[in-house]
This record gives C-alpha cells, structure tokens and sequence, in this order.
C-alpha cells in the first residue's frame, strides 16, 4: 500500500467514514477517477490534499510531505535520497531529546 492511500484510509478512520466518496466530497479538486488511481498507485494526493489529511489525522504535516516526496519519487535513488533526509532528521530529533532531558536531570548536588 502505498503512502497517499495509507493516509486516506487514516482520514476515514478519524472521520468515521465508510466510503471513498466521503473522502471525495470534503476535497474539491478530488473525484473518484483520482481515488481509483491512488489505490492502484499510479497517482498520489496533492501536497495541499496531504497536509489537509496530516492535520485531521493528527500527523506531523512536515512528515506527510516528507514520505509524500518519497512516494512521488521517480527513481530509486530518489527516493533513497528522502528517505536518508527522513531518517537523519528523526536522529536529530531523538539526539535533541536526549540532551534536553540530561540537561533537565537532576544532579548528584540535588539528592545532597
């Protein structure tokens, strides 16, 4: 399954559809031509469809562009190259989380 569809189906999810066609009718520019070839994979949402579906599924918009630009890739080292961008910024945020929660540890002069 591939990334656009992956995220519509976690929009229907969270709105509590059944049916494509809900999905269709809250986005103008989208009609079920469009859901049929992102099903088969031989078409992805837009970036303003994905960022719209990110924020109602409650997704980091940043990181649906991120895999929506993998998925859009035309070739292999493409898509390779996003998904090298994608791992070195989670490692980024994890460093970042783990040196601000040693900052924040309390110290042996505190338990003194």
């Amino acid at each position: 399954m591939n990334f656009s569809y992956e995220l519509i189906e976690k929009y229907k999810e969270v709105k509590g559809y059944t049916q494509d066609k809900q999905v269709i009718s809250d986005f103008t520019e989208f009609n079920s031509g469009n859901m049929s070839q992102i099903k088969k994979g031989n078409r992805h949402l837009t970036a303003n469809q994905c960022i719209a579906m990110a924020n109602a599924v409650g997704m980091d918009q940043k990181e649906a562009l991120l895999k929506l630009a993998i998925e859009k890739s035309k070739s292999k080292e493409e898509g390779k190259i996003w998904s090298d961008i994608v791992k070195k910024i989670s490692a980024a945020c994890v460093a970042l989380t783990l040196v601000a929660g040693l900052a924040n540890a309390p110290t042996e002069d505190a338990f003194a």
